[in-house]
């Protein structure tokens, strides 16, 4: 039977140049070495020393061995000091919609990867169908997009809820002159802003709409900064994650357009694989639903709290 001794023992030969001192850098005797030698050459059928001239000269199949021992022990070697080195590093790819991007993801990003050195986040910020594709595609691990739930039911799939986005019309301030609440179909004069197809927020927004006898969108951007600056530019009314937006637009650029019916919340999923790395996955999707916070762009957070800081008390 081939075993690593033998290997390990055949490569210090080579290298040492004698059996002698193959068995001190070992740590046995002379007698014991030429034995798994022996062992070797009855194992593999070859002739590796040539036993004719003095010292350890290879045969040509020695030399053909070679190569592969010294390839075995150092993998072996590895695979040993497994034990001494840190947590392997995984990889994990994500993809996220420009809302996450613009509220707290860059916030987890800056803890997860202090905490969680051990882990490599890859980030995919795109529209969320496109998200979609590329994680059934096996492109992406894990991804979070707004849907409903029960689409993302299927074989060798899994979903947990991340958090919800509280939905609302908005406008430039004075756009809408109808008194609150408005009436859906009161706004159908107004030029109804969305995003493109390739949003899972605007298709549940549209499919709410359609419930509702609302036609969907006319003026479509897929980008949320674009659709935010027609919005203030007056161009028309949009349904927007109103909490972020405002913080986005200014307080006093846009108002809420209170409607009756109201909009529903919008969730937000993790969606990813059940595989081999489901543990690491479901402790991934509860870290990111310990973080996920849709009201506000992560970069006036800072500013909020120095400004909070500076409010007097009363």
């Amino acid at each position: 039977m081939l075993t690593l001794k033998q290997l390990e023992s055949f490569v210090q030969i080579v290298e040492l140049g004698t059996f002698e001192r193959a068995a001190q850098r070992l740590n046995t005797t002379p007698s014991t070495i030429s034995k798994r030698i022996a062992e070797l050459e009855e194992t593999t059928g070859l002739t590796l020393f040539d036993r004719s001239r003095r010292g350890a000269q290879l045969t040509d199949d020695g030399e053909q061995l070679l190569e592969h021992a010294m390839a075995t022990v150092q993998q072996a070697q590895r695979i040993l000091e497994l034990k001494h080195q840190p947590s392997q590093l995984h990889r994990i790819r994500l993809g996220f919609t420009d809302l996450t991007a613009l509220t707290w993801l860059p916030g987890f990003l800056a803890s997860f990867t202090e905490q969680r050195p051990d882990v490599r986040l890859d980030i995919n910020i795109d529209m969320s169908r496109t998200l979609y594709q590329l994680f059934q595609d096996g492109e992406l691990d894990l991804v979070v997009i707004p849907g409903d739930q029960q689409a993302f039911a299927q074989p060798g799939t899994e979903s947990r809820l991340v958090g919800e986005v509280e939905m609302a019309f908005m406008a430039r301030k004075g756009l809408v002159k109808q008194p609150r609440p408005v009436e859906l179909r009161a706004l159908d004069g107004y030029t109804l802003i969305g995003q493109g197809k390739r949003s899972g927020f605007a298709q549940q927004v549209n499919r709410w709409l359609h419930q509702q006898g609302v036609v969907g969108s006319t003026l479509t951007a897929d980008n949320l900064l674009a659709l935010v600056g027609l919005v203030t530019a007056g161009q028309g009314i949009s349904v927007l994650p109103y909490r972020c937006v405002a913080g986005l637009a200014g307080n006093h650029a846009l108002e809420v357009i209170d409607t009756q019916p109201p909009l529903p919340r919008i969730g937000y999923y993790a969606v990813f694989h059940d595989g081999s790395r489901l543990k690491l996955m479901e402790s991934l999707a509860q870290r990111l639903a310990e973080a996920a916070d849709f009201t506000q762009p992560f970069f006036l957070i800072g500013s909020a709290s120095h400004n909070q800081q500076k409010t007097p008390s009363p």
